[in-house]
């Protein structure tokens, strides 16, 4: 129940984004091949400029032109909905084959008093060691939670310890095309056959 719960809030945030990043014309388009909430017209990406464990910065404007990428807000901490995205992506790329080098599977976490580069770079690697893991700092997760449009407030339950608590997030991947603009936002739980379908398309 607290998994469909989480869900059903991510859900609604992806709405609330698909109007926010879209604008008036945000919405999902009938009748698409894709099987997300697809933004017509397609919205450029807001900055994500963040450096990795290494030092090194990632930035989604060094993608333009050269691959699409598939974005993803979460915490390493998340009993749901992260892990099993993240599960699908690393199917979905394996199902890509060397389609998959034309795309950057990105994930930024919103729980940087938690999570390191270090721990968040592991924890995606587990997956797929192409994956990038991101931690912003709190000035930085505030500028992304303001372009983003999402806001990553601390949730409590009463089944949780003293101290713990959940992060919100926008529950779904951002696909990104190599002109820099979210074409579709996929909701958590797509299949990674559609993934996989979505990033041959999205180009």
């Amino acid at each position: 129940m607290q998994m469909q719960m989480r869900t059903m809030a991510g859900l609604a945030v992806l709405a609330v984004l698909a109007g926010a990043l879209g604008g008036a014309q945000g919405c999902a388009v009938p009748d698409t091949p894709l099987h997300g909430m697809v933004l017509d017209p397609p919205p450029e990406a807001p900055m994500v400029r963040i450096a990795d464990a290494a030092g090194t910065i990632i930035d989604l404007d060094d993608e333009r032109g050269k691959r699409s990428v598939a974005l993803f807000f979460g915490y390493t901490h998340c009993p749901d909905v992260c892990p099993t995205t993240i599960a699908d992506w690393a199917r979905a790329n394996a199902e890509l084959g060397s389609a998959g080098r034309g795309v950057r599977f990105i994930f930024v976490s919103v729980d940087p008093e938690r999570d390191t580069p270090q721990v968040v770079r592991d924890y995606v690697r587990q997956f797929d060691t192409t994956f990038v893991g991101l931690v912003p700092t709190r000035a930085q997760l505030d500028s992304l939670q303001a372009s983003w449009t999402f806001a990553a407030r601390h949730e409590t339950t009463p089944e949780m310890k003293p101290g713990e608590y959940g992060v919100g997030h926008p529950a779904g991947t951002f696909v990104i095309d190599r002109a820099g603009r979210i074409r579709e936002i996929l909701p958590p739980n797509t299949s990674p056959a559609d993934i996989a379908s979505d990033l041959r398309r999205i180009r």
